[in-house]
């Protein structure tokens, strides 16, 4: 991710200079929307919780500092109205059949991603999917789940082992 690009972005977004703002989407969608998928665990709901993040960000863009990080800014956003639409929903919250939603090419993705969640427990499982698919470094997932470096990294290498262990059908 590049956070100079990001910034400079932002700055284009502040100015009101909208053709700038599909840029930015497709820079961050990937990582706002798993955000949401580690707390929901559906397309679906996703989606929606996608469009409401940057609804609200580009309300109060010309608060965001540029120094801040903006990435996890928006991620902090997603799970914050993620964690609202799980309250709303908890009953009926349920692992959906990907099969309607997405291509062959996704759905390969698709089905990486529900073993792995079948797999791993729900913070191991964000922590995977923060690191390997939004390629962020173990420091900015603590700083952005509020948790220390070496449990983000002990976490990350037994989620890891467990991926290997099931998935290849190896011990340890």
């Amino acid at each position: 991710m590049n956070n100079t690009r990001l910034k400079e972005l932002l700055i284009h977004l502040q100015n009101n200079q909208m053709d700038y703002f599909d840029e930015f989407y497709n820079l961050t969608k990937n990582s706002v929307f798993y955000m949401a998928y580690s707390v929901l665990k559906s397309y679906t709901l996703c989606e929606d919780v996608l469009q409401e993040v940057y609804l609200k960000f580009l309300k109060h863009v010309k608060k965001v500092e540029a120094d801040d990080n903006i990435l996890g800014y928006l991620m902090m956003i997603s799970k914050n109205i993620s964690l609202n639409v799980y309250k709303k929903r908890k009953r009926e919250i349920q692992t959906e059949d990907f099969d309607y939603l997405v291509d062959k090419t996704e759905k390969e993705h698709s089905d990486l991603i529900f073993k792995m969640k079948k797999i791993l427990n729900d913070e191991e499982f964000q922590i995977v999917v923060l690191h390997v698919i939004n390629d962020l470094a173990h420091r900015e997932i603590a700083e952005m789940l509020g948790k220390p470096l070496g449990t983000i990294t002990w976490s990350y290498s037994n989620a890891i082992k467990k991926l290997r262990r099931d998935l290849d059908g190896k011990e340890d």
